[in-house]
């Protein structure tokens, strides 16, 4: 079977981003569908505002820009124009109950054969398709786009426990030749790869500012100058700490213990604290972070370290977390270094990626390169 037509549900910043880059690079139809006619009218602005903006700037012209926009179409009903979609991708906000009702009325517009997706950088795909009948569960996967999908290369295809060898392959196949994008192939599990790994690194980098001397800005710098492009707290408010809550909480249900909420990342979420999109996260506002964490926290902020320890047991939590995925089988060495990479701009240049740093520094438990970097 061969992709020649998508769905995409929710046409947010992820969703209109995903069907601009299908139509820009794929060359096929996208049509997207939007809870309300309201909602529709702001997802058709949002890819055709994309279009312009490229052809503004000389990367598409005239009739690039009039094929472009007749390859969508945009509605708020499911309908005929989704009997001959091949591939629907869901990107709708992280609630579970969301994404299984829209599972289960695509899977009554589309043909038997289609491929369910969901962009979800969390949630249980084997729940989101648990109702449907076993017939399509071979043909549920995840494929996690990271944000901006226009710009990031990343894609995780991840696979559940009856994703089909067929499914995986036509999946990876579209990634790669008509999106133009790097696919990662992986075993479905709370948070799949890239958010697993960043999961003790961020944990790390929070406890150390409550429990610590250690300021955010020298942690980021710290960060920088291994080679990071931006710190975990400039990361941290840039994809804002409520969505950062949402997927701590996620990976804590999980795997239980190994996670904890930090109760200063849910304090900074309760008092509306949710980063650039609010104006005031780890950084901005009219309290600073320190003086949030006086108020708060006051016994806190006790035991003497500096920021280099401090990335350091960020990387060395980072480093473990990639050796666990590995032995358990959830993507290839390989994978795990592409995907810390090109997902989360992890320095290539001159660590080639956590497990070849880890390796090198002896954090890992056994050689897992040859070519070990130095």
């Amino acid at each position: 079977m061969n992709i020649y037509k998508i769905g995409v549900v929710g046409g947010g910043a992820m969703g209109s981003g995903i069907a601009t880059l299908a139509i820009r690079k794929g060359g096929i139809p996208v049509v997207i569908k939007e809870a309300n006619s309201e909602l529709a009218s702001a997802a058709k602005s949002r890819v055709l505002q994309n279009f312009d903006s490229l052809y503004k700037k000389n990367k598409i012209f005239d009739q690039q820009l009039e094929k472009f926009t007749s390859l969508l179409t945009v509605t708020d009903v499911w309908g005929e124009d989704f009997k001959d979609v091949d591939l629907l991708i869901e990107a709708v906000p992280e609630k579970m109950n969301l994404k299984k009702q829209i599972f289960a009325a695509a899977s009554l517009w589309l043909p038997p054969q289609a491929i369910l997706a969901s962009n979800t950088s969390a949630l249980s795909i084997s729940e989101m398709g648990e109702q449907l009948t076993p017939q399509r569960h071979q043909r549920v996967l995840g494929l996690h786009f990271f944000n901006p999908p226009t710009r990031m290369k990343l894609v995780e295809v991840v696979a559940t426990r009856e994703t089909s060898e067929a499914t995986l392959a036509e999946a990876t196949d579209f990634v790669e030749s008509a999106l133009q994008r790097l696919p990662v192939r992986v075993k479905e599990c709370p948070g799949f790869l890239v958010n697993r790994l960043l999961m003790p690194y961020l944990n790390e980098a929070v406890d150390s500012i409550l429990e610590t001397s250690v300021k955010p800005e020298e942690i980021d710098k710290a960060a920088m100058e291994f080679g990071w492009p931006v710190g975990p707290f400039i990361l941290m408010d840039s994809l804002g700490l409520d969505i950062c809550e949402d997927v701590a909480e996620t990976l804590r249900r999980g795997y239980g213990d190994r996670v904890k909420l930090s109760p200063l990342l849910q304090k900074l979420v309760n008092l509306g604290r949710l980063g650039g999109k609010t104006g005031a996260g780890f950084y901005g506002g009219d309290e600073t972070i320190l003086e949030i964490i006086e108020k708060h926290f006051p016994w806190s902020r006790c035991r003497e370290s500096s920021a280099k320890e401090v990335f350091n047991l960020m990387m060395i939590g980072l480093v473990k977390e990639a050796e666990l995925a590995l032995e358990e089988g959830i993507a290839s060495a390989a994978d795990i270094e592409n995907a810390c990479v090109w997902g989360i701009g992890f320095p290539k240049v001159p660590h080639e990626g956590p497990l070849h740093w880890g390796q090198s520094n002896n954090y890992t438990k056994k050689k897992i390169f040859q070519d070990e970097i130095v």
